[in-house]
């Protein structure tokens, strides 16, 4: 008997071991979600990395480039040279384009021409 309640008790502790082990705070799904979340983050710091250098190369065709200065003024600030001329044109608005099922109007049939 005493056998038996030690056996259930070491198959217990087991089981709950192994419980701990799977579902604890330090388990085998903490870590799955840990890795996964390592992963994420991996990325996201490539693609910030990415991003850095593109800005880094950017800053320094700011500070070297007068070519590409002088066309990011003109395209973000407006900018002209003192011998430049800003001709603005009005803006067009589209013309509706003709309905083909539509029957012509009255004053433009044969009989109104008459």
């Amino acid at each position: 008997m005493k056998k038996k309640i030690l056996a259930s008790v070491g198959i217990g502790v087991f089981l709950a071991l192994i419980g701990v082990g799977i579902f604890g705070e330090h388990g085998l799904f903490r870590l799955r979600k840990l890795k996964a979340d390592r992963l994420a983050m991996e990325q996201e710091k490539q693609a910030l990395a990415k991003e850095n250098q593109g800005l880094s190369k950017r800053i320094e065709m700011l500070k070297n480039d007068l070519k590409y200065l002088e066309q990011q003024a003109r395209k973000k600030l407006g900018m002209i040279r003192p011998d430049e001329v800003i001709i603005k044109l009005p803006e067009q608005e589209p013309r509706p384009e003709p309905q083909k099922d539509r029957p012509p109007r009255p004053d433009q049939t044969e009989e109104s021409k008459n």
